[in-house]
C-alpha cells in the first residue's frame, strides 16, 4: 500500500479521476484526491487552461497539500496535475514515485532520484518526445527506475472516459501498470 497524491488535470476534478482513484483505492492504495480548481471544472481544455493561468496559486496550493502527506507519498497526476507532479517530485528525493499521466515537462538537472513512470498517447500535442527523453536521461542518472508507456494513437486525456480521447484499455493497463509499478518496481 502506498499513499499517493492524485492531481486532476486542467479540467478540473471531473468523475474520470474520481474513478481512477477509486480504481487504486481497490488495490489497496491510500489516493488523496484534491480539488485544487475549488469546484471549476471544464469541459472545454482552452476554457480549463485559460482558468489555470488566471491562478498562478494553484500550484502553491498543490505543494502545501503535499507538504501534509508523508514524504514517501507517490505524486502523480493528469496532464496539468501530471506537471505539478514532476516538479515536486524533483524537489522531493523521499517520495516513492512520480506518475506522469499525459504530461511531461524538460527535467531541471539533478534528478531528485525518484522513480517515474510515464503514460501518453504515441503523438500528444502537450507531449514533446525529446522531453520525455531528457527526462528518462535525467532519473536514470540518478539511479532510479524510468518507465515510458506508449499508447499507439493520437490525441491527450486517455484515462478520462468523460472525453473524446478516451481509451477503455489504455486506461486499465495503466492502473496496472502503476500497481505493479508500486507493489513491485518502485520502492
Amino acid at each position: 500500500m502506498a499513499p499517493i497524491l492524485l492531481l486532476h488535470s486542467a479540467l478540473g476534478l471531473r468523475p474520470g479521476v474520481e474513478d481512477f482513484a477509486e480504481r487504486l483505492r481497490g488495490h489497496g492504495h491510500e489516493v488523496t484526491v484534491p480539488d485544487f480548481y475549488e469546484g471549476h471544472v471544464f469541459d472545454a481544455e482552452a476554457e480549463g487552461i485559460a482558468h489555470r493561468d488566471a491562478h498562478p496559486e494553484y500550484f502553491e496550493h498543490v505543494r502545501a497539500i503535499a507538504d501534509g502527506l508523508p514524504e514517501e507519498t507517490v505524486l502523480a497526476g493528469f496532464s496539468l496535475g501530471s506537471f505539478f507532479a514532476q516538479r515536486l517530485a524533483a524537489k522531493r528525493p523521499g517520495a516513492r514515485a512520480a506518475i506522469l499521466m499525459h504530461s511531461v515537462a524538460a527535467p531541471r538537472p539533478p534528478w531528485s532520484g525518484v522513480p517515474v513512470q510515464v503514460h501518453r498517447y504515441a503523438t500528444d500535442p502537450w507531449i514533446s518526445p525529446p522531453d520525455v527523453e531528457a527526462l528518462g536521461e535525467a532519473v536514470r542518472a540518478s539511479s532510479a527506475p524510468f518507465e515510458d508507456h506508449v499508447t499507439p494513437g493520437r490525441g491527450h486525456l486517455f484515462t478520462d472516459p468523460h472525453v473524446p480521447d478516451f481509451d477503455e484499455a489504455a486506461r486499465d493497463a495503466t492502473i496496472e501498470r502503476i500497481v505493479g509499478f508500486l507493489d513491485g518496481g518502485a520502492s
